[in-house]
């Protein structure tokens, strides 16, 4: 009887033994690529003209262009200012592009130090720097790879539209009157 107990338990181990492995196979996937399907309420840079449909879709200003090298740029407007839409990270013929750049800059008269940001970098997304000029600019960049939904890509515009009007006040830009504006 014993010899029966121990041919019985031996046996239910085994097949124990025998179930968790082939659970195991069943429930291994192959290493492969797994795509989602096209979902139409994304948008990517493939498609300049799609970008700026839904600029003009939400109230922003559009004007499609291409920069002496071929570049595609997106010319907008928020705050009573120019703000244009570069289409980075692309192949060499300036398409399949990956990389969305939300930039604004301000021409002084006289170069500025970056004394002018305070802490902006830090406490901002968006990010200041100076150029050859010592002219300060504002920007963003956005990753479009795979897409980003078509209202996320808005709010992301009116949200540089509001860190943009900051920047202004920030570095003491105004147009409204006819003097060069002075940095705070």
């Amino acid at each position: 009887m014993a010899g029966l107990i121990r041919t019985a338990t031996g046996l239910a181990i085994a097949c124990l033994i025998g179930a968790f492995a082939a659970s195991a196979e069943d429930t291994a996937m192959p290493a492969q690529t797994v795509r989602a399907a096209p979902d139409s309420t994304l948008i990517d840079a493939s498609d300049p003209s799609a970008i700026a449909a839904l600029l003009a879709s939400h109230g922003f200003e559009a004007v499609l262009s291409k920069q002496d090298t071929g570049a595609v740029q997106i010319k907008s407007s928020a705050a009573g200012e120019s703000f244009w839409l570069y289409f980075q990270a692309c192949e060499a013929d300036f398409t399949d592009c990956e990389v969305i750049t939300l930039s604004t800059g301000f021409d002084f008269e006289t170069p500025q130090t970056e004394a002018i940001f305070g802490d902006w970098n830090r406490e901002k997304i968006s990010k200041a720097y100076l150029d050859e000029d010592g002219d300060p600019f504002v920007e963003f960049s956005i990753n479009m790879l795979h897409g980003v939904a078509r209202e996320n890509f808005a709010d992301t515009l009116n949200w540089f539209a509001m860190e943009m009007a900051a920047f202004m006040d920030q570095i003491g830009w105004s147009d409204e009157d006819d003097t060069p504006a002075q940095p705070i």
